[in-house]
């Protein structure tokens, strides 16, 4: 059986190699095979990540002639495989080291009528990072879109399907997956998995979801937001109200770290006394500004109190 790992890349010629060392270092079924497919997406390193690549066989690059975005990436390489199954990995992150015996454990577990089954990650300390570690069963369209067993996770799909479906391309640099996973999920339930598979690294310097709340990166996630709403607010609105709720205040927040109109148009429409928590939060960040919000919110992100807002 073959498994291939879909690996966007963008700047990433320092780092990919220890992602790339941990897909084929691990010890395989012996009738498994492995591919990575790395997406360079109009790096201005191409040339140094192709000497990269290079050095692993079971390793393939496709290039992008200018930058299109993280879907983009993932779309070219799960055109360009061949696995019975695909992963999406990220080029900062890396896969644990029995990861091959572990998948085949899941894969004995994830239900023949699933599509896409979602695997536990860790970070470098150790920590799983879900909110549910333990959580194994289906997850359902509800389940997602009120944000139940919520958390990172490194999604595995059947090949076939995915090939057939891909992400949705919103022509952005950051992934705004939640886009894709709940246009997957309308398909039929996710399979979770507390088997941990992945090593993710959240506060890498240059990674995407590293500096949340410069002003760079909080309009790319405003932008997210507002095309979420384009297309799922109505179903948010009718089947997770205190979730749209939430995220309306979440976008706010967004508005105001990147200096765009209608933060408090947001606030407004997401303020209610069933979430006083984030209503308050996002009030206070809103009134005193991005400069000393983004302390704030960086501060209470540490200690545990705004971990959403990432």
């Amino acid at each position: 059986m073959l498994i291939s790992f879909v690996v966007p890349a963008y700047n990433v010629s320092t780092s990919i190699g220890r992602t790339l060392d941990s897909v084929f270092t691990a010890k395989m079924p012996d009738d498994w095979s492995v591919e990575a497919l790395v997406v360079d997406d109009g790096s201005s390193d191409g040339a140094e990540l192709a000497v990269v690549v290079s050095r692993y066989p079971g390793a393939r690059l496709l290039v992008h002639d200018k930058n299109r975005g993280m879907c983009a990436g993932r779309n070219t390489g799960i055109a360009a495989s061949s696995g019975a199954v695909v992963s999406i990995l990220d080029a900062d992150d890396e896969l644990v080291s029995d990861w091959a015996m572990t998948l085949k454990a899941v894969l004995e577990a994830w239900p023949t009528e699933v599509n896409v089954c979602y695997a536990a990650c860790r970070n470098p300390e150790g920590r799983v990072t879900a909110q549910v570690p333990d959580y194994n069963g289906l997850l359902m369209l509800s389940d997602i879109l009120n944000e139940r067993y919520s958390g990172e996770y490194l999604p595995l799909f059947k090949g076939d399907y995915v090939r057939g479906k891909s992400y949705i391309d919103l022509e952005m640099r950051k992934s705004c997956g939640i886009v894709s996973y709940i246009n997957f999920a309308l398909d039929g339930p996710f399979w979770v998995t507390s088997r941990v598979l992945r090593i993710y690294h959240e506060a890498r310097a240059g990674s995407v979801s590293a500096g949340w709340t410069t002003a760079k990166k909080a309009r790319e996630t405003a932008l997210c937001y507002q095309k979420l709403f384009e297309r799922y607010e109505d179903l948010y609105k009718r089947e997770a109200p205190l979730v749209w709720r939430t995220k309306c205040l979440r976008l706010a927040v967004y508005l105001r770290f990147a200096g765009m109109t209608g933060a408090w148009s947001q606030w407004r429409k997401g303020a209610s006394l069933t979430c006083v928590k984030e209503t308050l939060g996002a009030f206070l960040i809103l009134l005193v500004g991005a400069s000393i919000g983004g302390r704030v919110a960086q501060l209470t992100k540490q200690i545990g109190l705004i971990r959403r807002y990432g």
